[in-house]
């Protein structure tokens, strides 16, 4: 009877405690697949016990941050669980950091211990010289002597023999001892916060708790067994820590870890009815629906997919239902919303809980207040900038320079509760549906008239022919802003540069208006983005 297998995420609990839960519950069942290996819950929690073991031996004390710089493999698991266990901080940054970057928030964080890949342990070996206990994590740790070989083989001229690896932490005996507080920092994330200005951003295993326990109402399903879900996006994304990770740890559900995106081990996972839930970045997709093995009737397996993180134009969610339809799967992609502040997740459609033209339905435990630039909130249906509040929202900006960095971004409302302001333009329906507009950063004004670019990129890829867009406005004297739009076309489109040019401008003109009409069209052979994937307007200006 599966919808009594029904298990809820505590929110007044830590993460690892959560994890816990399902370990106690379901022992047997795989709790992640690496590689096409199961790994049960018995498993995990012993390996994070162990891991909490040596971490506790190596002198790592309650609140002190542990940095994790890993792509999902095994090893960052078992650290974020085990650093959370013995009451420490798990401080999670992109593994693609450089020397500087690192040096700098382990400078920034009085950070004493980090973890990277063993295939840049060299780049980072000068930071043991400043005090640093670095130790090297292996994506083939948990794999067979054969494919350690052929790994080693691979990479032989990046692994630093002199390296100080986690073996020890395997060899630990396991404690079983835990911290219980819920309302402290767990997790440090970094982003440009709502101002655009670098932040770390101190999360509680409650905010995070409080997305997972979600789930159930995000996916449609009561139970999860069986089920598994693409964990590509990184930890350090808060989309990758909570709905990749530990939302379906927290519920007995499976992660399919991938360290790096591999489409062909997506459909392997599809065919196999291993993977039932994608969650990924628009490049994702596209990536997906790029190839032609990404069809036919073994996509009914999938259950439903989401995207977020950047902007989603409507022709890719078009595209990917055909395939769905065609597939004869229930499947489709769902557009949500969210900011590092609140875990990333406030709002998302679902397939009760769906608005086209939105990005999804405030999850029941998120609220939010629309305000205009004096700070007056305003009644649903008016549009302005978006303010989100609730049991996610983050416990605040740590180690800045300003230290008036959470006023600026904290909103207290008529009803006395305090919302993040996000910097997004938008607004909230009587339903609690979401309308994204823009960035206010990105908003433009031609000739005093506001203009949205990412309409004017709705507009271009709503042609076949367009494979991505970003419009960006350009300071002139005469009009204020000018607009200028990248196109990359795709590499099927047989027409030439001006015949694309003519009908997107048409399109545009004819939509929007006059004011939105590009004063010039550029186009690229490549989009450029962001490490997860986004296109980096910035750098295009």
């Amino acid at each position: 009877m599966r919808e009594l297998e029904q298990q809820t995420c505590e929110t007044k609990q830590s993460l690892y405690q959560a994890v816990l839960a399902s370990s106690n519950k379901y022992p047997n069942r795989i709790a992640f697949r690496y590689f096409f290996h199961s790994f049960k819950y018995k498993i995990l929690i012993k390996r994070i016990n162990q891991f909490a073991s040596y971490l506790k031996e190596i002198g790592v004390q309650k609140d002190e941050p542990v940095t994790i710089c890993l792509p999902n493999i095994p090893d960052a698991i078992y650290l974020l669980y085990a650093v959370n266990q013995i009451g420490a901080i798990a401080n999670i940054v992109h593994p693609l950091f450089t020397l500087e970057q690192l040096d700098e928030t382990l400078t920034k964080i009085n950070c004493k211990i980090a973890f990277v890949l063993d295939t840049n342990y060299s780049k980072f070996e000068s930071l043991v010289s400043k005090g640093v206990k670095l130790y090297s994590c292996s994506p083939s740790k948990e794999l067979s002597f054969v494919e350690k070989v052929v790994y080693k083989s691979k990479n032989k001229d990046k692994l630093c023999k002199n390296a100080v690896t986690t073996d020890s932490f395997y060899k630990a005996k396991p404690i079983k001892e835990f911290d219980d507080r819920y309302l402290n920092d767990a997790v440090y994330l970094h982003s440009g916060g709502t101002s655009g200005e670098p932040k770390t951003i101190a999360l509680s295993s409650f905010a995070i708790n409080s997305v997972s326990t979600n789930t159930f109402w995000i996916i449609g399903k009561k139970y999860v067994k069986g089920m598994g879900v693409l964990a590509t996006l990184p930890m350090f994304h808060g989309f990758g820590l909570c709905k990749c990770i530990h939302s379906f740890l927290s519920l007995g559900g499976t992660d399919i870890l991938m360290p790096k995106f591999s489409r062909k081990d997506c459909v392997k996972y599809i065919r196999r009815n291993q993977l039932h839930i994608l969650i990924g970045v628009p490049v994702l997709y596209e990536a997906m629906l790029s190839k032609n093995n990404f069809r036919g009737r073994k996509l009914k397996h999938l259950h439903i997919a989401y995207v977020g993180g950047d902007y989603v134009s409507p022709a890719l969610k078009e595209r990917f239902d055909i395939r769905m339809q065609k597939a004869g799967s229930v499947c489709r992609l769902r557009e949500g919303y969210g900011l590092t502040e609140v875990v990333n997740v406030c709002s998302v459609n679902t397939f009760t809980e769906y608005k086209p033209g939105t990005v999804g339905k405030l999850l029941p435990n998120v609220n939010a207040v629309v305000i205009d630039e004096n700070g007056n909130e305003l009644p649903a249906g008016e549009e302005g900038e978006l303010c989100i509040g609730g049991d996610t929202m983050m416990n605040g900006y740590r180690f800045n320079a300003d230290d008036k960095a959470n006023e600026k971004v904290i909103y207290i409302a008529k009803d006395g509760n305090k919302y993040i302001r996000t910097g997004d333009f938008g607004m909230v329906d009587n339903d609690r549906f979401v309308y994204y507009k823009s960035r206010i950063k990105r908003l433009v004004k031609v000739n005093g008239i506001p203009v949205f670019p990412s309409m004017i990129e709705d507009c271009a890829t709503s042609f076949n022919f367009v494979y991505e867009t970003c419009a960006i406005g350009i300071e002139d004297e005469k009009h204020g802003h000018i607009i200028r739009l990248y196109v990359m076309l795709s590499k099927t489109y047989k027409g030439t540069q001006k015949e694309a040019e003519n009908k997107i401008i048409e399109r545009i003109v004819s939509r929007l208006g006059v004011y939105s009409k590009p004063k010039e069209i550029v186009f690229l052979d490549k989009m450029p983005h962001t490490a997860l994937g986004k296109i980096d307007y910035k750098l295009l200006k």
